[in-house]
């Protein structure tokens, strides 16, 4: 959600902690409340439900259940999205059904592991809190994978992304040199902003003004408003505007950087399974499935 980087995160982690813990902060994809939920009550690897097990009769000692082992004991994959990032993931036109190619591909995963893939959806700024505080299994929301959410979670990486910049009729934004004298306007907390934060800093690339905006929704409608003049952000999503929309959204050109890696998140310590999720995904990626949804959720961006 290589949307998906943030510098803020620790603060993000404090406030988004308290406003689950007052509200239930996540929403289940079936429109329940998200305290009444499994996925809301799911503690953290670690925490005395996780790994209290049940006693051996005569033993004394109770012995340690992974994460894996509960997954499959339940039957469900527990799995949170931002569900405002099209084609990755959004809501379908019930207004609760969360569709795109995350989606397809958790749930090809969760059958990989003998299981279903339910999914909480939450708000970018709280994803991160609710998979450390325990409440889903993984994390599959085109989340970048970088250093420093290496040091708070694990990782299964399944796709690389670079920058693309969608720009109204009239307007060609072709390398990052174009974006001097434009309004720009992405996703806040997004590795696009930051990569445009950076052009400006260090660069010399001055755009007319950066706006940034919570979803990526709101940036694309400043760009059919003539509000902007470009949206920078990952080419699977831009190609999926301009195709949706081609007279109003066109993908002119990329930002001049390496893909960046896009992964599963997982809480740290919980090694089985993030091996069995490597496995799916490397079999799914051996299989073509991978290849077969970048081909129907980005068509001519796939390869971006």
């Amino acid at each position: 959600m290589m949307r998906k980087s943030s510098a803020f995160f620790l603060v993000i982690l404090l406030l988004a902690t308290v406003v689950l813990a007052a509200c239930g902060g996540a929403q289940p994809s079936d429109g329940g409340q998200a305290n009444g939920g499994a996925a809301a009550q799911q503690p953290a690897e670690g925490q005395s439900s996780e790994s209290g097990g049940s006693q051996e009769p005569g033993s004394g000692e109770k012995k340690e259940t992974s994460s894996l082992e509960r997954i499959q004991a339940e039957g469900v994959l527990r799995v949170g999205i931002d569900a405002s990032y099209p084609p990755m993931e959004f809501v379908a036109e019930d207004g609760k059904t969360p569709i795109g190619f995350d989606i397809d591909l958790a749930n090809a995963v969760a059958e990989k592991l003998g299981v279903k893939a339910d999914f909480t959806i939450i708000d970018w700024a709280g994803i991160q809190a609710g998979l450390l505080g325990g409440h889903y299994d993984v994390i599959m929301s085109s989340m970048t994978i970088t250093e420093e959410r290496q040091k708070e979670m694990d990782f299964v990486q399944y796709l690389t992304m670079g920058i693309a910049y969608a720009s109204r009729p009239g307007v060609e934004v072709k390398s990052d040199a174009d974006l001097a004298d434009k309004i720009v306007v992405v996703q806040e907390e997004t590795t696009a902003q930051y990569y445009v934060e950076d052009l400006m800093a260090n660069k010399g690339i001055q755009p007319k003004e950066l706006r940034s905006f919570p979803y990526a929704t709101d940036a694309f409608r400043e760009l059919a408003n003539g509000r902007a003049d470009v949206v920078a952000i990952d080419a699977p999503v831009a190609g999926y505007y301009a195709q949706l929309d081609p007279d109003q959204y066109r993908v002119t050109g990329f930002a001049e950087m390496e893909p960046d890696p896009i992964g599963v998140a997982l809480r740290k310590g919980e090694t089985e399974l993030r091996d069995a999720i490597q496995k799916a995904v490397d079999e799914l990626q051996a299989e073509g499935v991978i290849q077969e949804l970048q081909v129907k959720w980005f068509g001519d961006a796939a390869g971006h």
